[in-house]
């Protein structure tokens, strides 16, 4: 075949530390159980994963086959460790999974709870992420692009350009970071870098630039990455200010000409109320009506007054101080005088599920606080709610959002981070600036008011909503544009170190 007619596939591998369905505890999980099926069907690309063999997964619902076991691996401290390696598929693809087996680095019962004694907490995912990289050469699949999913699995590109930068197998491999939560940063003690096959000095650059007496492994890969970007626009101009970004705004900065923002998007098959298995009433945009129906079921199934017209109004997020719920706290008694009913479904901060259980005890016919996390339970609740809150401190991206105006149900959120890029203040829901509970109750009182008095407007603004498509079509194809970024300012660095080495030998 000619030259110009042979066009070469892509090949991307995602290193993670959750993926959707198969281990999923946030976000992350999300995106990387998404994004590779959307790029699969759509893209001249081959993607593989790579990620740890928690005890938590169903081999029986995800069929996995073991195809190596007892390989040898020399980890970077220089000791040898046994891994075995199972293969299964993204569900509804032919996209390979490598679940690594060690049950030594990762022996709970959990995703995020496993610790190597004596090291700080993240070093297992460090040594999945070593691990990965052994096996690319094990099995000799050669990627252009190693796409690292946040901080944790971020030594991956701190390796490529140290350890491993005369290695001939990995030179030519470019890097991809994907921050998913800026304020999720992996460190290391000063004593710590010969775990990782390092010494001290080769952190010392970004030591010295953030001032600190310890080692950020996100600011070390944010440097070392050919490219880096985060889940929404917004967020990415967020983080380059000193309130949103952790300590890395000047990192950032430095690094502005890699790093961008790219809007995270949404399975919406699993998201339907036409078809959805936990919509009790299905319903859509020519049969909205029906909706009203699951919020008498709704309102029933927890012993709150049963009425089509008051507004009930949900939370279903994980309870952190992030999500802003101290706001809601501050004006729950304001919400109730306007006749609202409240559902909060989430875990977290034992201290924020205190606060709602009190309240359910206060408001036993108006509000009902299920502090767990229950996915199924959550489709029933966007399906039967009138609106959905997200009055966030801060919000990288945000899925709720999208889901709730998915089955019309109105979200009330601050503008910040993806809630900006995702809701339109008065045509697909609410939206306020500032943090602080007189801009939050006059939002709400704004959207209640259309609820009782504006009924037309109220559903033209359901319609809208329903009608937005936040897929992963159109991010997709961003991301592709990524990974040849990535891999042109890789073949770029290449180059200027060929110069500076000749330069070198010259003096």
């Amino acid at each position: 075949m000619a030259e110009s007619t042979y066009k070469k596939k892509l090949k991307v591998l995602h290193v993670t530390s959750e993926l959707t369905p198969i281990a999923k505890a946030g976000g992350l999980g999300d995106v990387v159980g998404f994004l590779p099926k959307e790029l699969a069907r759509e893209y001249h690309i081959e993607i593989r994963i790579m990620m740890p063999k928690y005890k938590i997964i169903d081999l029986n619902k995800f069929p996995a086959e073991e195809i190596m076991r007892d390989l040898k691996i020399q980890m970077p401290n220089a000791r040898w460790q046994k891994i075995s390696v199972w293969k299964t598929f993204l569900p509804e693809t032919i996209v390979p999974i490598y679940l690594i087996d060690s049950p030594k680095f990762f022996p709970e019962m959990s995703v995020y709870r496993h610790r190597i004694e004596g090291l700080s907490r993240t070093f297992s995912y460090f040594y999945l992420s070593w691990m990965a990289l052994k096996l690319i050469k094990a099995i000799d699949w050669h990627p252009d692009v190693i796409h690292c999913h946040d901080g944790m699995i971020g030594m991956i590109p701190k390796w490529l350009r140290t350890t491993l930068r005369n290695d001939n197998f990995f030179k030519p491999i470019a890097s991809l970071l994907t921050v998913h939560n800026l304020n999720h940063q992996p460190k290391i003690e000063l004593s710590e870098p010969k775990y990782l096959g390092l010494k001290r000095k080769d952190f010392g650059k970004l030591r010295k630039f953030l001032r600190k007496d310890e080692i950020n492994i996100m600011a070390e890969t944010i440097d070392n990455a050919d490219m880096v970007n985060t889940v929404s626009p917004t967020y990415a101009r967020e983080v380059l200010t000193r309130r949103y970004g952790a300590g890395l705004n000047r990192l950032l900065k430095l690094h502005k000409k890699k790093f961008t923002g790219i809007l995270n998007g949404i399975d919406y098959s699993n998201f339907d109320p036409r078809d959805n298995p936990d919509t009790p009433v299905k319903y859509r945009l020519d049969s909205l009506d029906k909706k009203v129906e699951n919020k008498l079921i709704l309102q029933k199934k927890f012993g709150l007054t049963v009425s089509p017209d008051l507004p009930l109004i949900c939370v279903v997020s994980r309870l952190s101080a992030q999500k802003g719920l101290d706001l809601i706290e501050e004006v729950l008694k304001e919400l109730m005088d306007m006749g609202a009913q409240f559902i909060i479904l989430g875990s977290g901060l034992e201290k924020i599920e205190k606060i709602f259980i009190k309240a359910e005890k206060k408001y036993p016919e108006s509000v009902e606080a299920e502090m767990r996390f229950d996915a199924n339970l959550a489709q029933t609740i966007y399906a039967g709610s009138d609106m959905m809150l997200m009055p966030s401190r801060f919000e990288p991206c945000g899925l709720s959002q999208i889901i709730a105006m998915r089955f019309g149900t109105i979200p009330i959120v601050r503008k910040t981070g993806g809630l900006a890029d995702t809701v339109r203040d008065g045509y697909t829901g609410f939206v306020f600036n500032h943090y602080d509970k007189n801009a939050f109750l006059w939002v709400l009182r704004r959207a209640v008011d259309v609820y009782y008095n504006q009924k037309e407007h109220w559903r033209w603004m359901q319609m809208n909503a329903m009608k937005k498509d936040f897929s992963w079509k159109a991010s997709a194809k961003k991301y592709i544009w990524l990974y040849k970024k990535a891999i042109a300012n890789h073949k770029k660095y290449l180059e200027e170190q060929k110069k500076e080495q000749e330069k070198n030998v010259k003096t």
